[in-house]
């Protein structure tokens, strides 16, 4: 994943004049540590990252700052060191690693929420995800190289979980098991394709891992021991909107044991069916809008 910084000018920008220097205000949606698509703003609104360009008098560049989103300028300024430099968001997204809804540190209080790291490069570094009770259960770090490229992260977890349970597309109940301090390694391709996940214990030996395959339709997605043991796949299909519509899984040998539907009736509802291994439908039900499945 490459890192670009776009410098953006736009008829409405505001010129701030100081004793020797011209700032100027470049409200953008993108992360430093990220590439989002869409335009950016005509205006600096609250909480929204952009870059802060100063200038000599003379017109030349002096430098350029980024400024993330919902940031405490206050809260920046008593750090000497800008590595520690911790933002607050209540959702992540971890197919796109983007953290949205950005709050402060007195509103994440008795909430789920995020907290990430940024380093001197405003790139960053790792992101903790706090319970209500205020217990991180697990952390996302990444991978940078001197060039602002990655093409890997971990999740560290500190509680036992199922891989399964965080991303069903992805994963498979029959070899999803995560042990306190294990680490699950995603690698991707520049596109931000996860293409593997390794996981290991906090002595980075090998206990399984994944391959995955994909196109616009279609997840194909491998598992094997630790061993290279083929254990099984599934399969994962699409409908134009990227929701998925059906999950087939296959035993080592590619007979199929079960499958999963979906269906989309009405925007909050989701219409989940179990079927056997002969395709026959054997349990049905619905979900609505903001329950677990």
């Amino acid at each position: 994943m490459k890192i670009i910084f776009f410098i953006l000018i736009f008829s409405s920008i505001k010129l701030f004049s100081q004793a020797d220097s011209i700032i100027k205000i470049f409200p953008t949606d993108l992360m430093r540590a990220n590439i989002l698509t869409g335009k950016p703003k005509d205006k600096v609104k609250k909480n929204t990252a952009h870059f802060r360009a100063v200038y000599y008098t003379s017109g030349e560049l002096k430098y350029i700052e980024f400024i993330p989103a919902n940031w405490d300028k206050g809260r920046r300024k008593r750090f000497k060191s800008p590595d520690k430099l911790k933002l607050y968001y209540e959702k992540w997204n971890p197919k796109t690693q983007e953290l949205l809804n950005g709050i402060t540190k007195k509103e994440a209080i008795g909430k789920q929420h995020y907290i990430a790291t940024l380093d001197e490069k405003g790139l960053v570094n790792n992101v903790d995800y706090f319970n209500k009770n205020g217990k991180v259960l697990w952390t996302f770090i990444m991978h940078w190289d001197e060039n602002g490229e990655s093409s890997q992260y971990d999740i560290k977890f500190y509680y036992e979980r199922n891989l399964f349970k965080l991303n069903k597309e992805l994963f498979a109940p029959d070899l999803s098991s995560i042990k306190p301090g294990w680490i699950a390694r995603y690698k991707f391709n520049p596109a931000g394709i996860t293409q593997s996940v390794h996981v290991l214990d906090e002595f980075e030996n090998l206990y399984y891992f994944y391959k995955f395959k994909s196109n616009k339709k279609v997840l194909q997605s491998r598992y094997f021991r630790s061993d290279s043991t083929l254990v099984g796949s599934h399969s994962v299909r699409f409908n134009e909107d990227k929701r998925p519509i059906r999950i087939t899984y296959f035993n080592q040998n590619q007979i199929m044991k079960n499958a999963i539907t979906y269906e989309y009736p009405r925007k909050s509802e989701t219409v989940i069916s179990q079927l056997n291994s002969k395709g026959e439908i054997i349990e049905r039900r619905i979900l609505k809008e903001g329950e677990v499945n």
